[in-house]
């Protein structure tokens, strides 16, 4: 029955005081209503700003919402990777604190993992009439030059490695996550690549997708990090 399982959705969060509050007000009533139960699980990637306040205040009226504080700051890959280690769901997600992909796309997409499948990850690319995504054209450009390195060199048979919105069976986090060492933008890759190596059942499924404004990404800067990820990834997994 579907209120027997639990769902937890991992946040991670630096200096979204400002962002998060939105989202929250979509995905709290989201999981209010649904017949599974949730816990959502915000982890403070070293915030300067009140994201610890804004946080508090929203554990007041649903104590499902944890918060997880990390010391500093060391990247989205490790807030996500300890929100997923302490999460306590048979099923867990991460979805990015500006709502770009919104809360009805979590259980549009449980079905997946239902039927046998370990991953789920959110495409931006896959053509679906149901789904709409947009995105500003530079950053689709960008998008596809990265996209074309990542195919040629690293993972195949996936279009979307980056987007934010991944779903993944209990039993294989700990194995696959434990052995991740990327903890910037560029933790996807590594994530993906080794899946694959474990011989991971993955979905890529078409998800809406709205861009947000304010993004932390410098898409100059993290693509040439996220390019050199890349080679890192094959070195350091070359001979395992």
């Amino acid at each position: 029955m579907p209120n027997q399982q639990l769902i937890s959705v991992i946040i991670p969060a630096k200096n979204e005081a400002q962002r998060l509050p939105v989202f929250l007000d979509e995905l709290i009533p989201y999981c209010r209503k649904s017949p599974y139960r949730y816990e959502i699980i915000i982890v403070d990637d070293g915030s300067t700003d009140n994201t610890i306040e804004v946080v508090s205040d929203y554990q007041k009226s649903f104590p499902q919402l944890s918060l997880l504080k990390l010391d500093r700051n060391h990247g989205k890959g490790y807030a996500v990777k300890q929100g997923l280690l302490a999460a306590r769901g048979e099923i867990s997600l991460f979805m990015d604190a500006d709502g770009s992909t919104p809360a009805d796309e979590i259980e549009k997409n449980l079905k997946f993992i239902f039927e046998g499948y370990d991953i789920v990850i959110g495409s931006r690319v896959l053509a679906n009439k149901a789904c709409s995504v947009k995105a500003l054209l530079y950053r689709k450009s960008m998008g596809l030059v990265f996209n074309f390195f990542v195919h040629t060199f690293l993972i195949k048979n996936i279009k979307d490695t980056q987007c934010g919105f991944k779903i993944f069976r209990r039993e294989i986090i700990r194995p696959l996550w434990e052995k991740i060492r990327l903890e910037g933008f560029g933790f996807d890759l590594e994530v993906l690549f080794l899946a694959q190596r474990m011989g991971c059942k993955i979905k890529e499924t078409a998800v809406n997708w709205t861009h947000k404004d304010h993004s932390k990404i410098n898409l100059v800067k993290d693509s040439l990090v996220m390019l050199i990820n890349i080679f890192q990834i094959r070195h350091w997994w070359r001979d395992r």
